[in-house]
């Protein structure tokens, strides 16, 4: 590996996951790895595999097609939220060795949710819609009752978005950070949002259908998957392409998204593929830093990346979690959930 990192190894693994896996998402801890699919939202332990036990209508919304940790305000441990197909969004958080749920929400004019963003500082969600929706909410606690309660920003619809993914933008201190959302269609629309009124502040193009991204707001880097091609690094402070990370394409004739995520202090771009392959590469060249076969032979679209050390101890275990000492990627097959 680049930069003196040692090279990433399989220690453990989910060895039946009940139905197709459609995303995946670690704790800010490293601790537990929650993952998403038709059957619902279901969380682990990283350090056995074991699932934890989880609310009873965590399966009752449609399948969950994201997911995202957070940590929040008065809350001691990360929050989980996910979104689901049915236009759901919902929080768990932890107590001892379960979960209990704290807020769920289906919005009005129900779309498949395929992105969560959070705002820490000020406690606030946002989500987008596979109907061309985008919502800001403040997530409220009484002080008194302990009980949650989401309070809408707003809610807009941008017509041709299908927006894809969405975050708020890091370096914005104002109590209405901006938000940008990214579009999968039509060479790939990136729309700036006013975090107050949801109004465009500004839009630019990717140039090609947007699957995933995810920024990293320390080096002012935008990386993208581009499910034709594979992950595509552009500068946040012009707007201009500065690299493709080439994954082969073995099905020529479909296109699934692929979560993608940079790795080992934004040093990596981490992102799956058709083949059973998880490709590492490093972010300043494009070296294929390594290659890390999963133990399948289909397509391998969800990914997830940990930032400490996630306590593996048996590197020879099979199944779809591959670990290094001091990070974590996990790696499984998407199903058929395909780009239309």
């Amino acid at each position: 590996m680049a930069s003196g990192c040692p090279p990433y190894i399989r220690c453990n693994g989910v060895q039946s996951h009940p139905g197709n896996i459609l995303v995946l998402a670690v704790s800010e801890d490293s601790k537990i790895l929650a993952s998403g699919g038709y059957e619902g939202t279901r969380v682990w332990s990283t350090k056995t595999m074991t699932q934890l036990k989880r609310p009873s209508a965590a399966g009752s919304r449609g399948a969950t097609v994201s997911l995202l940790w957070v940590r929040q305000t008065d809350e001691p441990r990360d929050v989980l939220y996910s979104g689901t197909q049915n236009g759901y969004f919902f929080a768990w958080r932890q107590v001892d060795e379960t979960f209990e749920e704290t807020l769920a929400i289906q919005i009005a004019h129900p779309g498949e949710i395929t992105g969560l963003g959070f705002d820490t500082t000020n406690n606030r969600l946002c989500i987008c819609s596979r109907n061309d929706i985008v919502q800001s909410w403040t997530i409220l606690k009484d002080p008194l009752t302990g009980k949650w309660t989401a309070q809408n920003i707003f809610s807009q619809r941008y017509p041709n978005l299908s927006p894809q993914a969405i975050t708020f933008a890091a370096f914005d201190n104002t109590k209405d950070r901006d938000i940008m959302v990214f579009g999968l269609h039509n060479n790939g629309p990136i729309y700036t949002l006013r975090g107050k009124t949801g109004e465009i502040a500004s839009e630019w193009s990717a140039g090609a259908n947007i699957g995933d991204a995810t920024v990293d707001w320390r080096e002012g880097i935008l990386c993208l998957d581009d499910p034709a091609a594979g992950p595509t690094l552009f500068r946040l402070t012009d707007q201009t392409k500065a690299r493709v990370f080439e994954i082969p394409r073995e099905r020529k004739y479909k296109m699934r998204p692929r979560q993608v995520s940079f790795a080992e202090s934004g040093l990596a771009i981490i992102s799956g593929s058709d083949h059973g392959v998880v490709y590492v590469f490093e972010t300043r060249t494009g070296d294929v830093l390594q290659k890390l076969q999963v133990g399948i032979s289909q397509w391998v679209q969800a990914i997830a990346v940990g930032t400490r050390n996630v306590g593996c101890r048996d590197p020879m275990a099979s199944g779809g979690t591959i670990v290094r000492r001091e990070r974590g990627v996990v790696g499984q097959d998407i199903g058929e959930r395909g780009i239309c």
